[in-house]
Order: structure tokens, then C-alpha cells, then sequence
């Protein structure tokens, strides 16, 4: 048997009809002229490139099938029948090596923007603004996007997804690449009738507090008891013991976690509408999204109006103009931080005897000071205050796009992007709340902070590109060269006022003054690049493949000695299945072989880094004028920071497409990494940025889909999806050494960084447990000797929170039109230091709500062997790192299930309706974990569950 050679990579003759990302629709490319023959057999051949043929990195597309490259495809279609509500959850499912970085304090929070990491982190992260220096490039329709963005995005209006993984797929990018690529194409035009779509999205979110395990009001009080709380020498606790037992008695046992949470109601609607009509073709739609959060009063509402239309002259040229506007409100609740409501005391009630609701708790009915041990405000009576937490988002993008086709094999691309960015946030805090309670000043009662932004960027490219095919046996070469440009020039400034009279004067103008401690403030960014490409592909037989990229990239925010910097990539593949020993094996469809090697660069940091500045003081006043004080040292020799890539792959395909594995192996070193380190006093400056790091990961990234049943009316696709990543720091800079940087408010957890170690390792002082006699915890110093002494210079690295292995497993149920998605997701073999043992456990203040286990698993008398320390031990005034509270996490959850339903085109044709589905979808729906902790702490996590109904006439 012989197969038929691959479409070529090269452009295909004019007759056919090019999509705007570039891959090739289905067209007649041959005329036959019957004359007077009364019957004709006619076959038709494959004249084009399928979509799942191509690779699109959103400046050319390049044949799959000959590329080196590591890309992972999806189509929209596929992702929304994964999840309709949460792309980026839907995209890291099908994408091996992504990963949604789970934020456990945020939650489910529908203003929190989660990060995504591609590989690993190529940077140190040292703080949660540093953290997005890790996240990918991401391009919607050619132009680059927010991570914001990609979270509003409509998913019904993508078409398909293209994740850059390594070098060589993302070499165009230079130096925004390194952390990876997420290519983003919406729908095009592919019918000439009028087509009018609508989806309707309703969606209810249920809170999950299956993780809690507060203490009741008897055992709350019965720990205070044990924990010596009322003891006292003149009996002055004995009073506020009886007002609290006689509660417990009466029944006051307050849920307090429950009572600022709701089963909210959200809903998105999109409708879009595009024809053609002759040379002209047009495509306009518009989304509303009201979400709200299981926070009662928060809310993330976004409006969407996306505006296209294209003129083709023949097949010669083709422009397109895109507008597109995006509004997004999002308003915080007032009911405040989650975790504030898990230490409120159950033997509390919020109302008092009036049925008015109390301002605050005092642990010590008789010491009604706001700073007495155990004081806590009610968040339940400042959230009937006006106080607000508000921000609002503008963006306006106009683009330009244009297609030249010179000749059949040679044609010329461009765009032009300008954005006109907007925002602002707001935050009122009301002179009544609690916080102000004992403040006598009313200059000092209330604050409001006022946040704005504004920002004019834009950019542009060119692309030319050139493919020829060389004889009949699958031979031939693709060349493409181009550069681009990206101005930004933004501000942001940040101003306090204090001083409010009334609660309902919430307006800044009512301030009686600033913040003399909070000056106003601001930023200023204005940044120019430019960059430089060539790429070329080359193949033979359809058999060998080579793929040469080059590309230089200059920026405004290095070093006048290191403007540019060049990039390079070099691959190699092989279709070891097109050879004649194996093109007999009817089993094997694909076997591919694939290596690429090259740099990426990486823009992190401040803009005028490479540059010494500074700023006006009000404190340096003098008779010939205001004086300045520097805030960095420049630094004209500062390079890029790069990322060598090395990455291997194999492709298979076996069965006739049954059983489909991809496995790639990669190792990426980041060098010349950008790092502060401190001046001499004398300098006059704090620090300066230097080229000082270097660190690496290794790792692999695999997938295997087998389709398990296929007949005519049953189908059962399955795909498992895995990562790893190890990271090792090779080298760093002395004050990243010296300095241990605080992981998150309230862990007593801090970063620590050692060359030949990870970012992600845990420091602790390894622990023997608690002894059975004395009920002291046993520390084991780094000689290996038994102490109950507690050392920091004792932590050594106990646990990596890095997992061994990490992915999905997908499925894909079908029968006629009933489709049902399912997929699992997985982490196995990573570390974590189980907070909740620590702050609501072992290390608390007992004058607060607790875990239960704080209550009943402590070690009491002599002989009893526990886990953790006697209630008596009181919060330790420094942090003690121990390694009893580091778990290994292996976790296992069903993280969404759509079922959907596709109506017959027969019975929908008698309705008036070209398509229609419908469908119900759960997410985050059952967890299995090894380790028992508090999951959305500052914000709870939820399950949803959504509704579809999605007609197109």
C-alpha cells in the first residue's frame, strides 16, 4: 500500500481561498470541459490543507507535518465542549506542560486573574509582581493581549489555539518569548448567507466548604478553658467564662462562614452575525458576561463589541479592518476577607439584644480597647456601610490587516495595531468602620484611594513569504522574513485622602486632606522595540525536514552597549514512517521524529532599568530649588535575559488515527538573568541591575489519545495529558542568597535561594515529632543531633512543591447527537507546607476560631503520643519552620463534565434553524487529596453549574 505524499507546505495555487490565519478552505481546482459527452466519472483529490494540517504562530503557518517545532493545536469547538465558562482551564486541559497556577487564598474569586506557567518558570520570582514575568506572550488575531484579556474572552468566537512551546516555534517573537506562545485566532467568515448565532451561558455557583473543620461553640470554648485563658489569680476572667457558657447553654452556635456567602446567579450572552456578500465579507458581534462571586455584593461584568470586514480583490489582495471595544467593571465585596469570618467565635452572635448588629468582639467583655488581646471587628456590620472597592477597564483596538498574493508562490502580509488603554479603581472606607473604633480624629476617620491609568501603544509588521515546491516528490522549501515594531507609552498615579465626616459622603471631595505618610504616586513607562526575523523550512520526499530561524531584537530598557540581541533557532525532524521498509506496515500512520535547539529572549523588569534615575522630594527642598534623590543606578552594559531551549519530540500515530502519542523531552537554561543587587552607601543609590543569573529546567511533556470506540452511532475518545519539571538555580546573586522573602501573608514559610537548588524548595528544621513525655517538639540540628532548642540556622531543604507528575485525563462519550466531556485532573509527588496545620492547628491564638483538630489531636498528659504541641503552648513570637507541617500532596479531582446535545440538521431545517445545542456542565465537582487543608482562604472556592443553548439561523 502506498500512501499519497502530504500537502506540500507551500502556498497553493490562487484558486484557493485563504482564512486570515493563513490555512487553506476546500475549493475546486480543476475545470473539465464535458462537450458533448452524455457521462462523465469524476474523483476528486485532496487540493488543500486541512486546519488540523497547520501550524499557526500568528506571523506565518507552517505544514505539521514538516515542521520541528513543539505545538500543541485546539479548536475552539473542542474547548468549549470541555468547558464553556473557564478557557483557561479548558486550554491547560488539552495542552501538555500548562499549567493554571492554583492561588489557594484567591479561590474562586471572579476578579482574581490566575497566572499560567509553559514549562516551568524561567525567572526567579521573588514577589507576586515578579510572578508575571513567568507568564507566556499571548496574540489574539496578530496582536498581543493582556493575561486580563484572555480571561474576558468570548470562547464561542475562537477558532482555534496554537501553544508555542519551544524555540523554534516561537523564535518569531524574540524576545517575548521565552515563557512560551498562546496563539489566539477568532472565527472567520465561511458562508455566504447571512448567519445570525446567539449563545445564552446561565450558570450557578454553589460554595465549597467541604475543607472546613471550625470548632462548635462548645468545643471552641472548651479549648480557651484548657488553654488557660481564664485563669487568673483575683478570678477577673470569671465573668466573660459565664457570659460565654450561658450562650453556649441558650444554643448561640454561629456559622459565621456561611453568612457572607450566596448561591449566585451569573449569565453571558454573546451574538454575532457575518455574511458576504461579493468581494465583501463582514462579521460583527457582541458579549455581556454578569458574573458574580459566592461573596455576597462583589460582581465582574464585561461588555465586548467586536466589529470586521474584509474586501478580497480576486485572489490578489485581501484587506481587513478589526475594531474591537471592551469594557470591564468589577466591584470587590464588602463583606471583606473570607478568612476573617473562620476565626469569628461561634459562641458569638452577631446581633445584640436590640437586634442590632455589634461593631466588634472583645475576648474580654471589660476591655473594650481595639488593641486588647482578641479584639475583632464584625464584618457582617461593616458591610452595611458604603464603603466600595470598584475598578474599571477600557480598551479600544483598532487593526489593519493586509494579504498580497505577488505571484502563486510569493505573497507579502502586514498589520498595524494601535490600543487605547483606560482605567481606573476606586476605594472608599467608611469613617464607621470598625477599624476607625478609639480613633478620636476625625481628619483620621475614612480613607479613599483613587487609582488611575491610561496607556496609547501600537504596533505593527510585515511579513514576506516565499514557498516552492521542487519536482513531484514531496520536495520543497518555505521562506519567510519580516519585522515588526511596539511603542508603549503609559502612566498610572495613585493618590489617599483621609477624613471623612459621614458614611454616606463616600466622594473624594469630601476628604478633609492626603495621607502625609501615602504622598501621591505613579508610573511611567514609554518603551520602544524593534525586531528582525528570517525563517526558513526545508524538506525532502516529505521525508527529512529542516527548520533555520534568525532573528535580533532591540529594546529601549537595556544597556546603550546591548541594544539588540540575537536569537536564533535550529531544528532537525524525520517522518520515519514515509522510508520503504516502513511504508508496508498498515498499522503505523505517523512516526516523527523531532529536535529543535535556539534562544528565546525575555523582557522583564523596569523600562529604564539600564538607566540611572531619579526622583523630586518635597523633603529636599532648598533656596535654589527641589532636590533629587536617585532610585537606581544605571547600567549601560545590561544584556537581555535569555533562554536556550533544547527540546526532542516524537510523534505517533497508529491504527488508521485510533491511537495518537506525542512525547516531548526539554531542557531550558535561562542566562544572563536580570537580578538586583545592592550599592555602598556612598554610591548615593540602593541597587543596580546586573546580568548575574542563570537557572535551568529539565523536563518532559507527553500525551496519548486512543479512540476506544468507534462505530456508526458510538464513539469514545480518551487522552491523557502529563508534565514535569525539575528546576535547579545555577548561579545568583549574593543577596538573593542572604534574603529570605515572605511566600504569602501570615505563613511563617519564607523563599530561600541556593545555587544547585530550586526555587520551589521548602526550608525547615527537620523534626523527630513531639516527645510522648514532656510534650516538646524534638528538633534535629544540621549535626544530626536531638534538641528541643529551635535554631533558624537549622533549615535545610525538607520538600520541593514541585510535583512529579502533573496533567489531565479527557473523555469524550458520543451517541448521535448526545456528546458527553469529562476530565480529571491530577498532581502526584509534590510537597506542600500544610498551613492550616500550622495557623489553625498547632501555632494559634486561642482567643480565635480554630480547626477542630487543634482541639481534639494535641498532646495533653505525659504518655500521650501526638502530632502536635499542648494546647498551653502559646503563638510563638517568632515563626518556628518545622518539618511536621510539610505533607506530600498527591491530589485527584473531576474538574468539569458537559453533557450536550446537537439537534438533527433534518429537524432543525423544518424550525428555521441552521444549528442548534444545548447542554448542562459541572465543575470542580468531587476532590480525593492525601493532605487535609483549608482550601480558599481568603476567598472560597465553589462548584458551578451551567446551562447552554446555542442557536445559529
Amino acid at each position: 500500500m502506498k500512501r499519497a505524499s502530504s500537502p506540500s507546505p507551500s502556498r497553493p495555487r490562487p484558486a484557493l481561498r485563504s482564512s486570515k490565519s493563513g490555512s487553506w478552505a476546500w475549493r475546486p481546482s480543476q475545470v473539465i470541459i464535458t462537450g458533448s459527452a452524455k457521462g462523465l466519472n469524476v474523483t476528486l483529490k485532496e487540493g488543500g490543507t486541512r486546519i488540523d494540517d497547520v501550524v499557526v504562530n500568528g506571523m506565518f503557518t507552517r505544514n505539521k507535518s514538516t515542521y520541528t517545532g513543539s505545538v500543541t493545536s485546539i479548536k475552539g469547538e473542542d474547548l468549549v465542549a470541555i468547558s464553556n465558562t473557564n478557557l483557561m482551564s479548558a486550554l491547560s486541559a488539552v495542552t501538555p506542560g500548562m499549567v493554571v497556577v492554583q492561588n489557594n487564598a484567591l479561590g474562586s474569586n471572579p476578579n482574581a486573574i490566575p497566572e499560567i506557567l509553559i514549562r516551568g518558570s524561567n525567572s526567579i520570582a521573588t514577589s507576586a509582581e515578579e510572578k508575571a514575568y513567568n507568564n507566556p506572550l499571548i496574540i489574539l488575531d496578530g496582536a498581543e493581549i493582556s493575561m486580563e484579556e484572555l480571561y474576558d474572552l468570548d470562547m464561542y468566537e475562537i477558532e482555534r489555539i496554537d501553544v508555542l512551546k519551544d524555540a523554534q516555534a516561537s523564535i518569531v517573537y524574540g524576545d517575548r518569548a521565552a515563557n512560551g506562545v498562546i496563539v489566539i485566532e477568532r472565527q472567520q467568515v465561511t458562508d455566504s448567507k447571512p448567519r445570525l448565532s446567539y449563545n445564552f451561558v446561565p450558570e450557578l455557583s454553589i460554595p465549597d466548604l467541604s475543607s472546613m473543620n471550625l470548632c462548635n461553640a462548645a468545643q471552641k470554648l472548651e479549648l480557651e478553658r484548657l488553654a488557660g485563658l481564664y485563669e487568673s489569680d483575683n478570678g477577673a476572667m470569671d465573668k466573660a467564662y459565664a457570659y460565654k457558657l450561658q450562650n453556649v447553654r441558650r444554643g448561640v452556635n454561629t456559622d459565621w462562614i456561611r453568612a457572607p456567602l450566596r448561591v449566585p446567579f451569573s449569565h453571558t450572552h454573546s451574538l454575532s452575525l457575518s455574511g458576504r456578500a461579493q468581494k465583501i465579507d463582514y462579521r460583527a458581534s457582541l458579549r455581556f458576561s454578569d458574573k458574580y462571586g459566592v461573596m455576597k455584593g462583589d460582581n465582574r461584568r464585561n461588555y465586548t463589541l467586536n466589529f470586521s470586514i474584509g474586501y478580497h480583490m480576486r485572489d490578489k489582495l485581501t484587506l481587513r479592518y478589526t475594531a474591537n471595544y471592551t469594557l470591564t467593571d468589577a466591584t470587590d465585596s464588602p463583606y471583606g476577607k473570607f478568612s476573617a469570618y473562620t476565626k469569628l467565635n461561634p459562641y458569638e452572635s452577631p446581633y445584640d439584644e436590640y437586634g442590632e448588629l455589634v461593631k466588634a468582639f472583645y475576648f474580654d467583655p471589660e476591655d473594650t480597647s481595639t488593641t486588647s488581646e482578641g479584639y475583632q471587628a464584625n464584618p457582617l456590620y461593616n458591610a452595611t456601610l458604603s464603603s466600595f472597592s470598584t475598578s474599571r477597564n477600557q480598551t479600544l483596538r483598532n487593526t489593519v490587516d493586509a494579504k498580497w498574493y505577488v505571484t502563486k508562490d510569493f505573497y507579502v502580509s502586514g498589520q498595524f495595531n494601535i490600543d487605547v488603554k483606560s482605567s481606573q479603581s476606586d476605594k472608599y472606607v467608611s469613617p464607621d468602620d470598625a477599624q476607625f473604633l478609639g480613633e478620636n480624629d476625625p481628619a483620621k476617620r475614612g480613607l479613599y484611594g483613587l487609582g488611575t491609568g491610561k496607556a496609547f501603544n501600537y504596533d505593527g509588521k510585515i511579513v514576506l513569504n516565499y514557498g516552492r515546491n521542487i519536482g513531484q516528490e514531496g520536495s520543497g522549501f518555505v521562506i519567510n522574513a519580516g519585522s515588526d515594531i511596539q511603542h508603549t507609552n503609559a502612566t498610572t498615579s495613585y493618590i489617599t485622602a483621609m477624613g471623612f465626616l459621614k458614611d454616606n459622603l463616600s466622594d473624594i471631595k469630601y476628604a478633609l486632606g492626603y495621607d502625609s505618610s501615602n504622598l501621591p504616586s505613579g508610573t511611567e513607562t514609554l518603551l520602544a522595540k524593534v525586531g528582525f526575523f528570517a525563517s526558513g523550512n526545508i524538506y525532502f520526499r516529505n521525508r527529512y525536514f529542516a527548520d533555520v530561524s534568525y532573528r535580533t531584537s532591540g529594546s529601549s530598557a537595556y544597556g546603550k552597549e546591548n541594544r539588540f540581541a540575537p536569537m536564533w533557532s535550529f531544528g532537525l525532524g524525520w517522518n520515519l514512517h514515509k522510508e520503504k521498509f516502513l511504508e508496508n506496515v498498515e498499522w503505523i500512520d505517523v512516526i516523527r521524529l523531532k529536535w529543535s535547539w535556539g534562544y528565546n529572549g525575555q523582557t522583564t523588569g523596569s523600562p529604564y532599568q539600564a538607566i540611572t534615575t531619579y526622583k523630586y522630594s518635597n523633603s529636599n527642598i532648598y533656596y535654589t530649588g527641589v532636590g533629587t534623590v536617585p532610585i537606581r543606578m544605571g547600567n549601560p552594559e545590561l544584556k537581555w535575559q535569555r533562554v536556550l531551549k533544547n527540546n526532542f519530540g516524537i510523534n505517533l500515530t497508529l491504527f488508521k488515527e485510533r491511537l495518537v502519542m506525542s512525547f516531548d523531552y526539554f531542557r531550558n537554561t535561562t542566562k544572563d538573568q536580570l537580578m538586583t543587587i545592592p550599592l555602598p552607601a556612598s554610591t548615593g543609590s540602593e541597587d543596580i541591575v546586573v546580568n548575574f543569573g542563570e537557572n535551568q529546567n529539565v523536563g518532559y511533556d507527553f500525551s496519548v489519545a486512543g479512540q476506544v470506540i468507534r462505530n456508526k452511532n458510538w464513539a469514545w475518545t480518551s487522552v491523557i495529558n502529563g508534565s514535569h519539571v525539575k528546576d535547579r538555580i545555577k548561579q545568583i546573586s549574593d543577596k538573593l542568597k542572604n534574603t529570605a522573602y515572605q511566600l504569602e501573608e501570615d505563613n511563617p514559610l519564607k523563599l530561600r535561594f541556593r545555587e544547585g537548588g530550586s526555587q520551589y524548595d521548602i526550608y525547615a528544621v527537620r523534626s523527630a515529632g513531639i516527645d510522648p513525655a514532656t510534650g516538646q517538639e524534638i528538633f534535629i540540628n544540621k549535626n544530626g543531633e536531638y534538641t528541643f532548642k529551635y535554631d533558624a540556622e537549622d533549615e535545610v531543604v525538607v520538600g520541593n512543591t514541585q510535583p512529579k507528575l502533573q496533567g489531565t485525563w479527557l473523555n469524550t462519550l458520543r451517541y448521535k447527537g448526545w456528546s458527553l466531556n469529562f476530565v480529571f485532573s491530577y498532581t502526584f509527588g509534590g510537597d506542600t507546607y500544610n498551613k492550616t496545620l500550622w495557623e489553625k492547628v498547632e501555632d494559634i491564638d486561642p482567643r480565635y476560631n480554630v480547626d477542630e483538630r487543634a482541639f481534639t489531636d494535641r498532646w495533653k498528659n505525659p504518655g500521650d503520643l501526638s502530632r502536635y504541641l499542648a494546647i498551653k503552648e502559646r503563638r510563638s513570637t517568632t515563626p518556628h519552620n518545622s518539618e511536621r507541617f510539610v505533607e506530600r500532596l498527591n491530589e485527584l479531582w473531576l474538574s468539569s463534565a458537559t453533557l450536550t446535545y446537537e439537534f438533527q440538521p433534518k429537524f432543525l431545517k423544518r424550525l428555521g434553524f441552521k444549528r442548534l445545542a444545548v447542554g448542562v456542565g459541572v465543575s470542580d465537582i468531587v476532590r480525593f487529596s492525601t493532605v487535609k487543608y483549608e482550601r480558599g482562604t481568603s476567598y472560597p472556592y465553589c462548584r458551578t453549574i451551567n446551562l447552554t443553548f446555542r442557536p445559529t439561523f
